[in-house]
């Protein structure tokens, strides 16, 4: 069979599946549809090779335990930083494609300057730059994710998004299980830290083909936003001028801020108190990626037919009770018990909590009311491990858990009340 022979095959086939969302989509978002979801294939490829090993490649180079969570600190301060200049950059020129293209293509630039530096620079001075553009690569990503994320709303029909969403997710989930172990194995063919550096070139290279892919997507016109926005102040006047949006953005912070009191701090209780050894981690990975990918396919159609907003709510009702969970268990395999609900849940509450972003904030001013957002839930999970490691060391991981959980249903009633999901279905502000 020829190579044109099986792509027609491949498009056919892919037509008559509608795994692009597409059948009965008006003309006008197609083609875009079709090119985010096919660049979201090939960037989850790309981050496979990088984002579960920064902190190996930083401890394969000298550096230390405290040098590993002072990256992680950074990274998060940086993450939180960058959106609102980043929308502001989008405002001032009237666009959004442009930004994420530029952003994304810089955070990749400071990954080819941390696998470059180990060549051109004395061991002591090492560890530190690249710990410096490490940060600064997850800057990059923040940098242009208010501009993807506003330009995402545009790409799909409101009324297919939590389909669309489930699948594109699905399918970069299942791309992560495949290429993670792969970059595994290509870093311990070659040792450390050259694996490590073999790894980052695959994925700044399926980056440049992602982001020469993203470029092709049709952009529509921002409108007038590019008048209305000149400030920085302006970022805090879209909250302020949508009550709504502020609500849900502040009543997002203390859910965020509540999960991150525990959240970092399972994976070192599974190992340091149950006693998990790496086999036993990367199965409950693997179930925790599964579960994610079927609760995308169930909760992406429970999004169309209820509401982003009556995911939300029952998703996170339900996850406050996750970290009671962890009370009974006395060994790592355990552990499953939580990891199966807690994917599920978590999906859900991925996808609606992104489409409510859409929804809640307005057209005209959707990039930097997400810009907003993230900065602020930036800072909610960057005192929460740290009220979270307070708490370990004064009372205990249960404790922690406990508080962690209590958290998380105080959060969850707030949005509750303010989101009303179970009067009816709404979709507004598209």
């Amino acid at each position: 069979m020829k190579i044109s022979q099986i792509a027609d095959t491949v498009r056919y086939r892919s037509r008559s599946a509608d795994i692009f969302v597409t059948r009965g989509a008006p003309a006008k978002y197609i083609k875009g549809m079709r090119t985010f979801w096919i660049y979201g294939i090939l960037i989850a490829i790309s981050d496979a090779f990088v984002s579960s090993y920064v902190s190996l490649y930083v401890l394969a180079l000298g550096a230390t335990g405290l040098q590993v969570g002072l990256l992680s600190s950074l990274s998060s301060l940086m993450a939180m930083l960058s959106p609102i200049p980043g929308a502001q950059w989008a405002a001032r020129w009237g666009k959004r494609k442009p930004v994420v293209v530029i952003a994304f293509s810089l955070q990749r630039l400071m990954l080819l300057g941390a696998l470059s530096v180990p060549f051109f620079l004395p061991d002591a001075a090492t560890v530190p730059v690249v710990m410096g553009l490490m940060a600064l690569w997850s800057g990059m990503l923040n940098l242009g994710l208010p501009a993807w994320s506003s330009l995402s709303g545009d790409l799909v029909p409101i009324d297919r998004r939590g389909r669309y969403f489930s699948s594109r997710k699905t399918v970069m989930a299942l791309c992560s299980l495949l290429f993670v172990p792969l970059a595994g194995q290509v870093i311990e063919w070659a040792g450390e830290p050259q694996g490590y550096q073999i790894a980052f070139s695959i994925a700044i290279l399926m980056a440049a083909i992602a982001l020469t892919y993203y470029a092709t997507i049709p952009e529509p016109a921002m409108g007038d936003a590019r008048k209305q926005v000149k400030d920085r102040a302006t970022f805090w006047r879209v909250l302020v001028e949508n009550p709504t949006f502020l609500r849900f953005t502040l009543f997002s912070m203390v859910f965020n801020f509540a999960w991150q009191i525990g959240g970092p701090y399972f994976g070192v209780y599974q190992v340091q108190v149950l006693g998990a050894t790496p086999k036993i981690v990367g199965i409950l990975s693997m179930a925790s990626a599964l579960t994610r990918m079927i609760g995308q396919q169930v909760w992406g159609r429970v999004i169309d037919k209820q509401g982003s907003r009556w995911t939300l709510i029952v998703c996170l009702l339900i996850i406050p009770v996750l970290p009671f969970f962890w009370f009974p268990m006395t060994n790592a395999w355990h552990v499953l018990f939580v990891t199966i609900p807690s994917g599920f849940l978590w999906a859900g509450h991925e996808l609606a909590n992104f489409n409510l972003q859409l929804e809640l904030s307005t057209s005209k001013s959707r990039t930097q009311a997400i810009a907003s957002y993230t900065t602020l839930i930036g800072l909610a999970n960057i005192l929460g491990p740290l009220v979270g490691g307070q708490i370990i060391e004064m009372l205990s991981y249960k404790w922690d858990f406990a508080i962690s959980g209590i958290g998380r249903l105080i959060g969850a009633l707030l949005l509750l009340m303010l989101l009303k999901p179970f009067k009816q279905k709404t979709f507004s502000n598209s």
